[in-house]
């Protein structure tokens, strides 16, 4: 469920029918676990995870539930049950109530989108009628550890000529005004501007540039733009 947002439910249960279950501490036959998506923390983020002891019914119990993970990729709180990413990796953790215990939970521990740069120039000239445009070179990088974050989205939006007023005579590569795209192994996305054939382009475009760790905080960077002039 990477990258999709919801919960996830996961119900561990003791015997294999109603009428038979074995009890456990306090009544308890399984244990109901709220998991927000997406199943990707990045390193320094943290996620609150819930859990509800059930009885032979259905019903919620009043007893404790204690969280633990075994893996040094992320630390969990025994008693809150928030986990937090602690290095790159995959982090395994699961809720207990005594011996009973729910299904692993496996999250991707992942470097944190530290900082969203525009790699070279911001503000670029271009003549009228050149047969190529210049590249909008972008780099989404990592403190913790230090290095590139590949593989993730970084969006691209045509803020100016606004694209709600009249028809754009200048699009991104894809066509669109606003595209997302991923960053490669280098962490590094790229796109360049596109003039309608036959179009005068304006004197100049303006692409502003936003990126978002995997919970959804933006990452510190976003709102920067590339300035395109065009000049006969």
């Amino acid at each position: 469920m990477t990258g999709r947002l919801g919960l996830l439910l996961i119900v561990a249960v003791l015997g294999g029918g109603c009428s038979g279950l074995e009890e456990g501490a306090g009544g308890v036959v399984g244990i109901e676990v709220s998991v927000p998506g997406p199943d990707t923390v990045e390193v320094g983020e943290s996620v609150q995870l819930s859990a509800r002891p059930l009885d032979k019914n259905g019903d919620s119990v009043g007893t404790p539930v204690a969280w633990i993970s075994g893996d040094p990729a992320a630390s969990v709180d025994g008693a809150t049950g928030v986990l937090t990413g602690v290095a790159p990796g995959s982090a395994r953790v699961q809720a207990t109530v005594g011996t009973l215990g729910s299904e692993l939970i496996t999250f991707a521990v992942v470097a944190p989108a530290d900082t969203l740069l525009i790699s070279g120039d911001s503000i670029l000239t271009v003549t009228i009628g050149a047969a190529t445009l210049p590249a909008l070179p972008t780099v989404l990088q990592s403190f913790h550890p230090v290095g590139p974050v590949p593989n993730r989205p970084v969006i691209y939006a045509i803020t100016s000529p606004d694209p709600a007023v009249a028809p754009p005579t200048v699009t991104l590569a894809s066509g669109a005004v606003v595209d997302t795209l991923l960053t490669g192994t280098d962490g590094t996305a790229t796109t360049t501007l596109v003039v309608a054939a036959g179009a005068v382009p304006p004197d100049s475009v303006i692409v502003e540039l936003r990126a978002q760790r995997t919970r959804g905080a933006g990452v510190p960077g976003s709102g920067q733009r590339f300035i395109v002039r065009f000049q006969p």
